[in-house]
């Protein structure tokens, strides 16, 4: 039997009739729910977040540069960028609970289904990180969770100063900027602290290896040809973000920065 919808008359066997209005949010939400459309999603942020871990270490890195160097940078990112720190936050929030979504969701579907995996063939290591995507990226995802809750709402641990403990949030410099090179002293320095960013450093490593090399194969951009040279980048990107990372913890922890 024939149906009506908006005055017009269609064959049930017919194409549906969408309202126009609808067309846009009814293509994205069918574009995601695909396996394609959520790879190619989760492939695009995952290299944004990539891209966001290596500019914010080597924001970090200036803390070899002494306190005034670091702090100056913290400073033009508060208050310089102003309400666009506050939006990139919200996006970068936003690109990582889609990606983690999507990426889980992929990955139930595989299990539920065992198709083709969405996997990049390779040695051994590749092949374990493969395999531990999943737990590596939500060991990634806590690990955020902390590190927003100890460096920037300053929830997990406070600073000795003049002999009294002191709010991450509440130290300043001699300029009255917000003393972060001081913060990441008091963090650092803290053993259980340390060592719990150098464990997450490791993970996301781990994740990286994997990732950025899925990222290209999602793009259809890994061939015989390709496929080391890819490989390499992978490990090329996670080596130097890990290196960064590690070297910042390691040397604030062991007292090569810091001390007068």
């Amino acid at each position: 039997m024939a149906t009506a919808s908006a005055g017009k008359v269609r064959h049930p066997k017919g194409r549906a009739i969408i309202p126009t209005e609808q067309s846009g949010l009814t293509w994205l939400t069918a574009f995601l729910d695909s396996s394609v459309g959520a790879k190619v999603v989760v492939a695009l942020g995952g290299i944004g977040l990539a891209l966001f871990a290596i500019f914010h270490m080597l924001g970090n890195l200036k803390i070899f540069q002494g306190p005034d160097a670091l702090n100056t940078y913290a400073f033009f990112l508060k208050h310089d960028l102003g309400a666009l720190l506050w939006l990139a936050r919200g996006g970068l929030l936003g690109i990582f609970l889609l990606h983690v979504v999507l990426a889980l969701r992929l990955k139930w579907r595989t299990a539920a289904a065992r198709p083709v995996g969405y996997a990049y063939p390779g040695h051994v290591q590749a092949r374990v990180a493969a395999r531990t995507m999943a737990l590596t990226g939500i060991v990634v995802g806590l690990f955020i969770l902390f590190h927003l809750a100890h460096f920037t709402f300053g929830w997990v641990h406070q600073a000795e100063q003049d002999g009294r403990l002191i709010s991450y949030l509440d130290l300043r410099d001699a300029h009255g900027r917000h003393d972060v090179y001081t913060m990441v002293l008091a963090g650092f320095r803290t053993t259980w602290i340390a060592a719990l960013y150098l464990l997450a450093q490791v993970a996301l490593f781990v994740h990286l290896i994997h990732g950025i090399p899925s990222a290209f194969q999602t793009f259809g951009l890994q061939s015989r040809r390709t496929m080391e040279i890819i490989r390499g980048l992978g490990w090329l990107t996670a080596g130097v973000i890990l290196l960064g990372n590690v070297l910042i913890v390691t040397a604030v922890w062991l007292g090569w920065v810091g001390t007068s």
